[in-house]
């Protein structure tokens, strides 16, 4: 895929591994961190296009670019405000933890037959994590295998932050983990982000914000009408997967996981 020099005009976001720049004519540059990989970058605006044909509100991709040395993909522009910060906005936390399960049932109505499979992401996840024992490994890999597969459309990284308002609808950004799978995979992935994630150890009142994050989760679960047991076994592979995917700095969350873990009776 041809990628083109483009030229930046203001910063309009910046996140973990890339930066959001306007480039005119109604559209928008999300510029990956310099080192970021390009295998990377193009499997995103792959996953976005598989979207295209969905009935799912997103944003539409358009091709790569380059702007000195970083790598970027080239979407459309949306004027919106994100479920997050309305959240701290309004305080209605009642409100938008539900509207994310019914945003959430639409996409995991969808199928996406051509997707990477779930199952395959957590097993090579599994395999590479230096925090698991060989032996662990071994029984987060069985549990794995005797798990449900399926064909819908899962988010991978579903959480209020990646839905953004506009107008009376909300949109799906964030298209780096898409793959298919069975709905109780990317349902425990979101219960993992919303509640079992730690709050920034600089947080003032961080015992409230953990007790807001459960009261989502509860919230979201209710609405999905699924029960935190029937997503034991998925939570249990998806939070050992996510040590994978944890830097070396990101000790706090780190040790979140290992409690979990333990705390279900598992041997690491």
């Amino acid at each position: 895929m041809l990628m083109r020099e483009k030229v930046l005009g203001p910063l309009l976001g910046r996140g973990n591994t890339a930066d959001v720049y306007d480039v005119g004519n109604n559209r928008v540059v999300k510029l990956f961190n310099a080192g970021y990989p390009l295998q990377s970058v193009r499997y995103e605006i792959k996953n976005s296009k598989l979207l295209n044909a969905l009935d799912i509100p997103i944003i539409k991709s358009y091709e790569l670019a380059t702007y000195g040395g970083r790598h970027g993909i080239v979407y459309d522009k949306l004027d919106g405000v994100s479920m997050l910060d309305l959240i701290f906005k309004t305080g209605d936390l009642e409100q938008y933890a539900a509207a994310l399960a019914v945003l959430h049932k639409k996409i995991l109505s969808q199928k996406l037959q051509r997707a990477v499979n779930l199952k395959s992401i957590l097993k090579t996840n599994i395999k590479r994590s230096d925090s698991l024992s060989k032996l662990s490994k071994t029984e987060f890999l069985k549990t794995l295998d005797g798990l449900p597969d399926g064909y819908c459309f899962c988010h991978g990284d579903f959480h209020f932050g990646n839905v953004i308002a506009n107008q009376g609808t909300y949109y799906v950004i964030d298209y780096m983990n898409v793959c298919r799978g069975h709905k109780f995979g990317d349902i425990a992935r979101t219960v993992y982000l919303l509640e079992m994630t730690p709050v920034p150890p600089d947080t003032n009142d961080a015992e409230r914000l953990l007790s807001m994050k459960k009261h989502a989760t509860d919230i979201y679960l209710s609405e999905m009408g699924v029960s935190r047991e029937s997503l034991a076994e998925w939570l249990m592979v998806i939070a050992a997967a996510r040590l994978s995917e944890l830097r070396d700095e990101e000790t706090a969350e780190k040790n979140a996981v290992f409690k979990y873990l333990l705390s279900c009776g598992l041997n690491l």
